[in-house]
């Protein structure tokens, strides 16, 4: 027999939304059944973004999920991913984000339309969203991200924007094309150029907490949030002093060298070291992974980390045996959707 349990959701501000959840349901789902969007991306316990504190009750055991989500030793201290908690008991649990980032399914969507799209290498491209005029601009901080959907094929992905907020409706994404992808394949099919689109958000807490001597580390597409607090920085404080990893495969693979050059430009105390791992002959640049270029880096910086699972959970174990205090560590993977169908 099925049994509900009260759930106190808890938040930074000592804000708190109660929802109930039954024993066969996970918390994410039980708070959408309820209107509450919280915090999620993947669904499937690949990612990290749903995680919480559990300050009370119990559960039997976490649905199947990635160690790059959360470890053994993370579950141990208390840290729970709520798209793979089923209770047992009534529960609380705790987030490390304020209460007006969950989202309500009226609130948040705007139509809009693909305006252009760039290839910027054989497997990304940048597409540009313009949302309709009839509605006010979409706000987000720089590092969110959104949902996107193709209305033509029915199709859904989460893209973080590339650029910062602004009052001309556009939205930048970089999309990672994969050959069997039903979304990122109909953009690189070229058939996507001026189709209507939904947007629905903004998501995430991957965003910039005003510290010092940041230090980001990207790799892939998971340069778009990057870029977008690049870009705030530089318009907001130039002067910040800043280093920028930014991995990938070869280099025919890196992206955005002129904006980044035109970030510093502007700021002239930001270190950008791009690093691939198999470079072309012609490549004169470093090479290695991203952590082999992180030991220069003082410990006592904060790191934003951003890219594939691997290159994100290698980034944290090299940081933790550094010493440098989870708190100062601000993490976010891309998972490629189930079956590769981005």
């Amino acid at each position: 027999m099925t049994r509900e349990h009260k759930v106190a959701l808890t938040f930074e501000g000592a804000d708190r939304i109660d929802i109930v959840c039954r024993d066969d349901e996970d918390v994410i789902t039980a708070a959408l059944r309820q209107g509450y969007l919280l915090l999620s991306d993947c669904r499937e316990g690949s990612c990290s973004t749903c995680r919480g504190f559990l300050v009370d009750g119990e559960y039997d055991q976490l649905l199947p999920h990635s160690p790059h989500a959360l470890s053994d030793a993370e579950e141990d201290d208390g840290l729970i991913l709520t798209c793979r908690l089923r209770p047992s008991s009534d529960l609380e649990i705790d987030f490390d984000y304020p209460a007006d980032r969950v989202g309500r399914y009226e609130e948040g969507t705007r139509n809009g339309q693909i305006v252009a799209i760039e290839s910027l290498s054989d497997s990304v491209a940048r597409v540009m969203v313009r949302t309709n005029a009839a509605q006010a601009p979409l706000q987000w901080e720089a590092g969110q991200y959104a949902q996107v959907t193709l209305t033509t094929i029915g199709v859904t992905r989460a893209y973080s924007m590339a650029n910062v907020c602004g009052a001309d409706r556009e939205l930048e994404f970089l999309i990672r094309l994969l050959p069997e992808g039903r979304f990122s394949g109909h953009v690189a099919a070229g058939t996507a150029l001026g189709e209507p689109v939904r947007i629905r958000g903004p998501y995430g807490h991957f965003t910039f907490r005003g510290c010092t001597n940041p230090v980001f580390v990207a790799g892939g597409t998971g340069l778009a949030p990057v870029l977008a607090m690049l870009r705030e920085l530089a318009t907001k404080a130039p002067a910040t002093t800043a280093t920028l990893v930014f991995g990938a495969k070869t280099d025919l693979d890196l992206l955005c060298s002129e904006e980044l050059s035109e970030i510093q430009s502007v700021m002239p105390y930001l270190d950008v070291i791009a690093t691939v791992g198999n470079p072309t002959p012609v490549w004169a640049g470093p090479v290695g992974g991203v952590t082999a270029h992180l030991n220069s880096v003082e410990p006592s910086a904060s790191f934003y980390l951003c890219g594939p699972p691997g290159l994100v959970s290698a980034c944290e174990a090299h940081l933790t045996e550094r010493d440098v205090p989870r708190g100062r560590i601000h993490a976010e993977r891309f998972v490629e959707t189930r079956e590769g169908q981005q």
